[in-house]
């Protein structure tokens, strides 16, 4: 039964206008984001972070892949948490999170940790909070409901989603 869930947006990636950013791959981590990543792996060591869950986009994978090397855990790769796609409606990317979700009720997880994009993570946090969460103090560059290598932490008590924190900014 899910205990803990960790929402983490990707880090900072390189900034080029040729490159198409809601289309896979797109960019690169730039150094900075590789900087975030670090921080957040260090940050997560004591969590007890069971399984990584990871949207396939460069961005999200080169954050993953710090993660990975300091916490030493099983990831799997899911379109179902990608970027918002050009074209698709935030209903689509919230039924896609509704699928995540449903999953994770049958995982043997306990503590799950998700390296996606805003638009995603918005829609967990809408999802699991019954459209309760009040984000208005949450708006960060693009509209993001947390900053680059940002983290929610969402507490379940008896199979539902029962507290929301961001619990980690990099510095």
């Amino acid at each position: 039964m899910l205990s803990d869930l960790f929402l983490i947006r990707h880090g900072q990636p390189v900034h080029n206008p040729s490159i198409p950013y809601q289309l896979p791959p797109g960019p690169d981590l730039s150094e900075r984001g590789r900087v975030e990543a670090r921080q957040v792996a260090n940050f997560l060591a004591d969590k007890g972070i069971e399984q990584l869950l990871v949207s396939p986009f460069a961005r999200t994978t080169q954050t993953a892949e710090v993660l990975v090397d300091v916490l030493n855990i099983p990831v799997a790769f899911t379109t179902l948490v990608q970027e918002h796609a050009p074209g698709e409606t935030f209903e689509q990317v919230r039924a896609r999170i509704r699928e995540v979700l449903a999953g994770l009720a049958d995982s043997p997880y306990r503590r799950i940790a998700i390296v996606s994009h805003g638009s995603p993570i918005r829609a967990f946090l809408l999802e699991l909070s019954h459209d309760q969460i009040d984000l208005r103090h949450h708006v960060y560059p693009g509209g993001n409901p947390a900053p680059t290598c940002g983290i929610w932490h969402v507490t379940f008590t008896n199979q539902r989603a029962s507290r929301f924190d961001l619990v980690f900014k990099p510095s």
